[in-house]
């Protein structure tokens, strides 16, 4: 059997503790930056939209990020997904209340007036307070197109006995019919206990 030394035991736990802490400092200090402000032009860019999905720590596919710039691309002879109007100060709460609103994963904003200027929160914080800001936002929803599926089920019964037994084995294919991640598809499996195939339908929210 293993069995460590009090030294070897103590050496351990203050390897595991330092990564610990030095996991903590570094979330600490990489906070998540759900708003990114960009240009007009570099929003509709995959690279663009890659930029504001990495500030917000999110993965995303390249086909996700194609897709989303062309919806912002497409949006733009359109009303964006928000039209942020409010004073200098109140920007960034303004922004991120309507991020969460929306439920977006995060947000790139732009100024309409400047489509090639990147919109710079520190500069628009410092004008007069009567100044009206108007700023387009457009929000970002992190999901696939498709997502796929296995479901294993054992059964349980023989699995505490140390055997091992499959009652149902599914799979399932969904596409995505909304933005904010509403899927459709279709699973399909076998029943093992009652001996017999099934298939159906799959909404997943």
């Amino acid at each position: 059997m293993f069995s460590l030394t009090k030294r070897q035991a103590a050496i351990l736990l203050s390897v595991v503790l330092l990564c610990v802490a030095g996991w903590l400092l570094y979330q600490h200090f990489h906070q998540p930056q759900p708003i990114t402000a960009e240009s007009q032009l570099q929003a509709e860019t995959a690279a663009g939209v890659d930029l504001a999905a990495k500030n917000a720590h999110i993965d995303m596919l390249q086909s996700q990020l194609t897709e989303a710039a062309q919806q912002i691309a497409e949006l733009k002879s359109q009303p964006p997904n928000t039209i942020v109007k409010t004073v200098p100060v109140e920007v960034i709460k303004t922004i991120e209340v309507e991020r969460q609103k929306s439920g977006a994963d995060f947000a790139i904003v732009t100024d309409p007036t400047q489509p090639d200027k990147q919109v710079d929160s520190k500069e628009v914080e410092k004008l007069p307070t009567d100044t009206s800001v108007t700023l387009n936002q457009y929000n970002v929803f992190a999901y696939k197109k498709v997502i796929r599926g296995i479901n294993v089920y054992p059964d349980w019964n023989k699995a505490v006995q140390g055997k091992f037994k499959l009652d149902e084995v599914t799979a399932d294919v969904s596409r995505r019919i909304s933005k904010d991640g509403k899927y459709i598809g279709v699973v399909a499996g076998y029943d093992f206990e009652h001996d017999k195939a099934k298939a159906g339908l799959r909404y997943s929210f």
